[in-house]
C-alpha cells in the first residue's frame, strides 16, 4: 500500500520516507525470516514487545517524531483496558485528518461467549474502549462514512478520524 501511494504521487518507493512500524509481543522466527526476506523490508521497522510497555511506546514515538502524516492501527490484545491503554499511548501521534483504526470492535456485536479462550467478550472489548476513550477526546470522531461504505467490517466504530 505504501509503495502504491508513492507511485501515485510520483515518488520512487526506495526514496520515499514512508515506513510501517510494527509492534508484536512475539515475532516468531519464521515470521521474522519471512519479513526479513521481503523485498520491502527496508520500509518496515519491527519492535518486539508489549504495545503498552513504556519502552515500546517510547520506541514507537521516536519513529513518529518529526513525521508529517501518521496513521495508527491497533490490533493486539482486545480487552477493554488494554485497548484503552493503547489509545492513550498512541492516538495523539495521529496527524490531523488521519486515522487511528481500532480493529475487532465487532466483538461487541457478536454473541456473548464467542471467544471462550480469550479475556475479551461483550462488554470488554475494543468497541467499549473506543466509546469510553472518545468521551474525553473530542479531537477525534468516529468516521461513520467508512462504516457505511463497507459491506463487512471487523472494525465498526473503529475508524477514528483526528479533527484537531
Amino acid at each position: 500500500m505504501l509503495c502504491l501511494l508513492d507511485v501515485m504521487e510520483g515518488l520512487d518507493p526506495r526514496q520515499s520516507p514512508r515506513k510501517v512500524v510494527g509492534v508484536d509481543i512475539d515475532i516468531r522466527p519464521h515470521n521474522r525470516k519471512a519479513l526479513d526476506e521481503h523485498p520491502l523490508r527496508f520500509k518496515m521497522e519491527l519492535i518486539e514487545g508489549s504495545s503498552i510497555d513504556p519502552d515500546t511506546i517510547q520506541q514507537v514515538r521516536s519513529y513518529a517524531d518529526g513525521v508529517d502524516r501518521v496513521l495508527v492501527s491497533l490490533d493486539s490484545n482486545h480487552a477493554h483496558e488494554h485497548v484503552l491503554a493503547e489509545l492513550n499511548a498512541y492516538a495523539d501521534l495521529v496527524s490531523v485528518g488521519s486515522y487511528c483504526i481500532v480493529f475487532d470492535t465487532v466483538v461487541e456485536d457478536l454473541p456473548a461467549g464467542s471467544f471462550p479462550n480469550r479475556p475479551w467478550d461483550v462488554g470488554n472489548n475494543p468497541k467499549t474502549a473506543v466509546h469510553e476513550w472518545l468521551k474525553t477526546h473530542p479531537e477525534f470522531e468516529i468516521d461513520k462514512d467508512i462504516d457505511n461504505k463497507l459491506l463487512i467490517s471487523v472494525a465498526p466504530d473503529g475508524y477514528l478520524r483526528r479533527l484537531s
